[in-house]
Order: structure tokens, then sequence, then C-alpha cells
């Protein structure tokens, strides 16, 4: 069994004042690209990857990913939304149906490495398993700007990446008909699929704004992490 890991990176930092590709913003003189791609090699157990890329941008990631030798990477075109994208890099990744694939984001490069294991383990074990954390804010519902309802938080879960699941049943979802989800296991979860929580660090954040980046910044200087 292979264990391939998909990163749709065709998405624009616009948040960043920056018009080129998220996935190779820097962080602490790196591209996020790399420092996630780094953590799921060091995890010992993903064999390769497939990034998704914007067309046009091939010349960019391609010397991104020059000197990264931790794992075999390839580079696809990629689609107009995330869902095209991970389904783009799957098709092209060759993955038979017993193989397993660990879609993650490239704007979450501080996943740690054990916990990538412990999805893929998890995902070994019961076909399908996702990172994330139960939530510990009080939940709203709010309607119009007014709350109506506050939601109960004790079975409530923040889901993240990395999320992995067996080729074959991705492939099932997508032949029964792709539909808007917010994330990819919910494609399997429609299907009637069970997937299992693996609770993994507060710090596998996804650096959306300037501010997170400064953040990730601070933390990877105090720890003196790579």
């Amino acid at each position: 069994m292979t264990v391939v890991a998909l990163i749709p990176a065709a998405g624009f930092g616009a948040r960043f004042h920056d018009a080129g590709p998220k996935a190779l913003v820097r962080l602490a003189g790196k591209p996020f690209l790399v420092h996630a791609l780094e953590r799921l090699a060091a995890s010992g157990r993903v064999d390769r990857a497939v990034v998704a890329v914007s067309p046009g941008s091939e010349g960019a990631f391609a010397e991104a990913l020059a000197t990264f030798e931790a794992m075999p990477v390839a580079t696809t075109p990629g689609g107009e939304t995330r869902r095209d994208s991970v389904v783009a890099a799957w098709r092209a990744s060759g993955a038979g149906d017993d193989d397993l694939l660990c879609i993650h984001d490239a704007a979450r490069p501080l996943v740690e490495p054990a916990d990538v294991a412990a999805v893929v383990a998890a995902a070994v074990e019961h076909g399908a398993a996702l990172a994330g954390s139960p939530v510990t804010d009080t939940i709203k519902r709010v309607k119009g700007g007014v709350v109506v309802e506050t939601v109960p938080r004790h079975d409530l879960f923040a889901a993240a990446t990395p999320q992995v699941m067996r080729a074959g049943l991705f492939r099932q979802a997508v032949e029964a008909g792709l539909f808007e989800a917010t994330d990819d296991v919910e494609l399997l979860e429609r299907r009637g699929v069970l997937v299992r929580t693996v609770v993994t660090s507060r710090w596998n954040v996804k650096i959306t704004y300037p501010e997170d980046l400064a953040r990730a910044e601070a933390w990877l200087a105090a720890e003196g992490r790579p």
C-alpha cells in the first residue's frame, strides 16, 4: 500500500497582498509548500506527493521544489476550485484503490510529523480519518446579526488536514457525482463512510491572514524549529 499526499496549491495569497500562489508565500525563508512537504515526508508514512498548481505558475513551483529531495513530488494543473484541484491531483497520482490519499493544505505548514503518522495509521485501520481538535470556544448560530442559538460544543470537532482515506472510497465519491462540500472527508460522510477523528497539535493552524504568519514565524523562532 502506497500513501500519496495530494496538495491543492492552485489558490492565490490575496490576503497577503501578494498576487502569487499562496502555497509559495514564505515562512522562515521557505514556502508554505516546502514546509508542509518536509513534515509529511518526516512522518515516515507518506511515500510521494502530487501538487495541483495554478496554470501559468509551473515555473515558480518548479523553482520552489528544485532542491526538495525528501520524497518524490510531481505537479499537475489544478482547477478553479479546491475540489477541482484535489480531483486533478488524485487523477494524476495513479493511486490504486487500496492506496491511501493523504490530502493536506499547503497553508498548514506547521503540521507535526507525528500527527501525520497518527492520521495515516487511523486511516489504515478504519479506511478514513482526519486531523483536528475539539472545539473549545462557545459557538453561536447567528442570523441577521442576531444570536438565535448557542450550539452545544461537547461533541463539536474542528476539522483540519491531513485528511486520509482509501483511494477507492474517494474514487467512488467522485464517480457518484461531486457536490459542494467544505472538506474532503465530507464526500465520504455523505455516502455513509465512518471517518475516524484524530486529535492533533493546535499548532497545525491554517495560515490565512498576515497575523497568522507573524505568529507562526514567532513560534518557529522561539522553538528553534526548521
